[in-house]
């Protein structure tokens, strides 16, 4: 009863005072977080100088990288390993704290190779059905539009700002901040240097040269221009970026390894927007996570105030639901999906006298001096193709001089393995062919021959090989030709898929992005063809530049994505049943044409249906009419693929590829017509309801979109996506349990690998940077808004929450891992070393982080469920993972009872529920008090 008394005292004391939180996101395996920095943000009204006045009456001792200022906060590292992020978020002013996390470009999904130029003046169909597909074109001939008096910061690795291709002729190459008419590249920075990691600090300069390739690829999109005599080196085909009259800024946020920091991109964002910029390019790859970390904060704000943000939605469509990139996923900033184009520019090989595109490894590069041959088809019994993975079938299987056909088996073997087969037979080489349409990538592990092949050519090699199975085999060395595209027209099958952990529609708009030729620095080529969302964001951004232009004003970020989304045109792919999927392609391909044309437009610019539980039966929508006449709107409604991700019976974690059905929803409008007066606005009351088929239990995704379509001829019909869930997010799988996660394991004695913990293991955790330490693996198969693991006693009393020296305090969102790491080809998982640290509260402002003394501790894990309040246990999946012994120069915890254990679990569930109100003392006499 005492300690009851103590702790209602106690919990009514703390609403007076206001106090920070310390986000902890979970990072996936392509993301860390950058020891002992932080990213520290403000109150309102809060100064660097009351921060730093905070910091030093609590004798913190910090370097301070950066004092922002648009965002009113500051990166840090601490210089004690005494103080955490905890000790920073009970500081007075400050509003939260985030460790500052890790990016990097997103996975490429080709290698680049330099291109031969081809004819002189020869125009190849590639070149120009991009801007064909999406009226860009029209804009350049008939409306004179260049994105003229735009300007254009791209955060990316540099560019190569000498290109001839952003010359102005008479001058035969670029320049960077020259005071000159002729000069496109008017500001930029270079954040990080060329030798930057994420261990590295930065060394920031005036010169953004590009050393990686990435950006000047991405600059090219946005405003190169290959049409003018004076190019040298000179393309394979003369080309033209989106808005060639841009002008730019540049700045370097990715030295040569390809990484950066929320650190240096709030700096860059900042940076980008005192400098004029009217639009930013984000072409980088987050992780799949909430919108709550500092870059959306700040993305927000910058939109708000008038500069367009956009981001890359990511290239992890092979890894199924739930996988759009955060960078993306503020309410205002603009998430791109990417397109692949009727025609697109391959490497080739030939064989019995017919050309085949082809998608090398990552190691192999063509060359003529390679090895040719003949290619004999590898069936098995039932007259299909093998997959390469048993090493048995080839057994006695002469493959001498010879590159063997084999057919792609995703989650049954990697390239590793089929490699060592073929070479063991004699092979010189192999080729996989493709499920359907587009084309399979692989990260080899030698200079060996592998190559992807599309379906169509795959069955096209099959037949030709029955006719002559002694056909000749060439390779096309590095040279290129064109030949049409097996997935055109569609979303591209490496674009990732939506939702994101809210059940929000991301990603919002698609563009080209598959098999684009672009700028590449001149000392690496001078040109290459590159394939992801990154190469779809650049699009996106020349043609929100070519809108400013033909409006002759800054329209808002969000109201320029809206009209964008109103106009786009949604696509039917190779793969679709219906219409494709809004979590795929968003809200369609953006038609610049259509959006410059347009009188009408639709807000908002999607619809989140949620799931069942949660339905939003019933939404408006506003139609308004710009024109200069009334128009009256005929209302439809065209239905999309549902997905499927869960088909797989008893798999927690979802496919990789999604089971396409046709479970429609329904959408009634009361009256399917409506007039609206010139310059007026109608609001119309939409009802939905589910699909009727498809099992609720496997959670089907389901989307669509609504039509307002013009009686005028030739006016532009709008459109507004929708998505949905069938079922209760709240039963969504979280953790993979299949694979035997979550897992209790252990470090090596060597450091270099994952051990089973023998039994009566002890962990002599005595010294810092213990070698072998105990290792929590979590591999999340959806978001959850708490990752947790929580330490117990040997009497099963509550501890306190583990905390990694390399992942931080074990509590706070997450995003789901990844199918198969990009660089190992493995299960994707997070894995928490533990050196006996823990915190006694989360989410809470206490400096009661400490090192548990010695003794024997249970492990366990939860995952809080989408859209439950955080009571745990009730709203969490539970995972007990056994017991570790650690020796430890940790001083004695405070002793609960059981009825104090539970004392103190309440008191921090009730903290949890009022928001984040507490103070340092008054929650460290909380845990002492109970414990009386």
């Amino acid at each position: 009863m005492k300690a009851t008394l103590i702790v209602s005292a106690l919990l009514a004391a703390t609403t007076v005072v206001s106090a920070g939180r310390l986000h902890t996101p979970t990072p996936s395996n392509s993301q860390q977080l950058v020891r002992r920095s932080f990213i520290v943000e403000y109150d309102d009204h809060y100064s660097h100088s009351h921060f730093a006045t905070a910091l030093k009456r609590r004798q913190i001792e910090v370097d301070v990288h950066k004092e922002y200022e648009i965002f009113n906060g500051a990166a840090i590292t601490l210089r004690s390993e005494e103080h955490s992020g905890e000790h920073l978020a009970t500081l007075a002013g400050v509003k939260n704290v985030w460790p500052v996390t890790t990016y990097s470009l997103p996975h490429i999904r080709e290698p680049h190779n330099p291109i031969e130029p081809f004819a002189e003046g020869v125009i190849q169909a590639a070149a120009v059905s991009n801007h064909n597909s999406t009226g860009v074109n029209v804009l350049h001939d008939s409306f004179n539009l260049t994105g003229a008096g735009i300007k254009v910061g791209v955060l990316d690795s540099g560019v190569d700002y000498n290109h001839p291709v952003f010359a102005i002729p008479p001058a035969t190459k670029g320049c960077f901040a020259v005071d000159s008419p002729t000069c496109r590249f008017v500001k930029g920075w270079d954040f990080v240097g060329d030798a930057y990691t994420s261990s590295k600090m930065p060394v920031p300069g005036p010169d953004p040269m590009d050393r990686h390739g990435h950006g000047t690829h991405v600059a090219g999109i946005i405003g190169g221009n290959a049409l003018s005599p004076t190019i040298v080196p000179r393309p394979i085909t003369p080309w033209v970026g989106v808005a060639p009259g841009v002008t730019f800024g540049i700045y370097k946020v990715i030295g040569k390894a390809g990484v950066t920091t929320t650190e240096v991109l709030l700096s860059a964002m900042e940076m980008a927007y005192k400098d004029g910029m009217n639009i930013i390019n984000m072409s980088l790859g987050g992780g799949s996570a909430y919108r709550d970390g500092p870059e959306a904060k700040l993305a927000e704000t910058l939109t708000a105030n008038g500069m367009v943000v956009i981001s890359a939605a990511g290239n992890e469509g092979s890894d199924g639901v739930w996988m759009v990139s955060d960078l993306g996923l503020g309410d205002s900033t603009t998430s791109v999906a990417s397109f692949d184009g009727a025609f697109a520019t391959y490497n080739y090989f030939t064989y019995a006298g017919v050309n085949y595109p082809y998608q090398s490894s990552l190691i192999f590069q063509p060359s003529t001096g390679i090895n040719n041959g003949i290619i004999p088809i590898l069936s098995t019994l039932d007259g299909s193709l093998s997959s390469g993975c048993n090493p048995a079938f080839y057994s006695g299987v002469d493959l001498r001089g010879k590159y063997a056909l084999v057919k792609y088996s995703p989650g049954e073997c990697d390239s590793k393995i089929r490699q060592a087969s073929f070479q063991a037979a004699g092979a010189i080489g192999f080729l996989v062919q493709a499920l359907q349409g587009d084309f399979v990538g692989f990260a080899a592990t030698a200079a060996f021959p592998i190559a992807g092949v599309d379906y169509a050519s795959g069955l096209a090699l099959i037949a030709a090989w029955k006719a002559n199975p002694a056909g000749a085999f060439t390779w096309g060395g590095a040279a290129t030709i064109e030949f049409p595209n097996p997935d055109g027209g569609g979303p591209s099958s490496f674009s990732s898929y939506g939702l994101d952990g809210e059940l929000r529609s991301k990603p919002d708009v698609g563009a080209p992005g598959g098999k684009i030729l672009s700028s590449y620095p001149i000392a690496q080529g001078g040109y290459s063809v590159l394939s992801g969302t990154s190469m779809a964001t650049p699009y996106v951004v020349g043609a929100n530049a070519l809108y400013m232009e033909s409006k002759r004003a800054k329209p808002l970020g969000a109201d320029i994505r809206k009209v964008f989304k109103n106009t786009a045109t949604f696509s039917r792919g190779p793969n679709s049943m219906i219409v494709d999927s809004a979590l795929k392609q968003g809200a369609g391909l953006i038609n610049v044409l259509n959006a410059v044309r347009t009188t009408s437009s639709i807000t908002p610019d999607h619809i989140d249906l949620l799931d069942t539980v949660n339905f939003k039966r019933t939404t408006d929508i506003t139609i308004t009419n710009s024109g200069a006449t009334a128009e009256t709107y005929t209302l439809s409604h065209v239905a999309a693929d549902t997905l499927n991700f869960y088909y797989v019976a008893g798999n927690p974690f979802p496919q990789g590829k999604p089971l396409v059905s046709k479970d429609q929803a329904t959408v009634s409008f009361g009256s399917n017509q409506i007039q609206i007066a010139a310059g007026q606005s109608a609001t119309v009351t939409l009802t939905f309801t589910e699909p009727s088929s498809g099992s609720a239990s496997q959670f089907p995704l389901y989307s669509g979109f609504v039509v307002a379509t013009p009686a005028t001829a030739g006016a532009i019909a709008v459109q507004v996506p929708y998505t949905g869930m069938k079922g209760d997010v709240r039963q969504v799988p979280m953790m993979d349990t299949a694979s035997g996660y979550p897992m209790l394991t252990m470090v090596s004695a060597s450091g270099r690998s994952l051990v089973t913990i023998p039994r009566n293991a002890v962990f002599d955790l005595t010294r810092p940077n213990a070698a072998t330490v105990p290792v929590v693996l979590t591999r999340l198969g959806s978001h959850t808004p708490d990752l947790t693991i929580r330490v117990y006693n040997d009497k099963n009393q509550f501890a306190g929450f583990m905390s990694s020296p390399s992942k931080g305090p074990a509590f706070g969102t997450s995003g789901r891992q990844m199918n198969l790491d990009a660089e190992t080809n493995e299960k994707e998982y997070s894995g928490f070393d533990w050196e006996g640290e823990i915190y006694l509260v989360e989410n809470a402002t206490t400096t009661a982080h400490q090192i548990v003394p010695s003794g024997t501790y249970n492990i366990v894990v939860a995952a809080q469920k989408k859209f439950t309040k955080g009571t745990y246990p009730d709203d969490f999946e539970v995972y007990k993972l056994g017991s570790v012994t650690v020796k430890t120069n940790g001083p004695p915890l405070p002793e609960l009872t059981d009825s104090g254990a539970a004392g103190l679990s309440a008191a921090v569930s009730s903290l949890g529920s009022l928001g984040v109100v507490a103070v340092t003392s008054v929650l460290m006499s909380l845990a002492i008090a109970v414990g009386l």
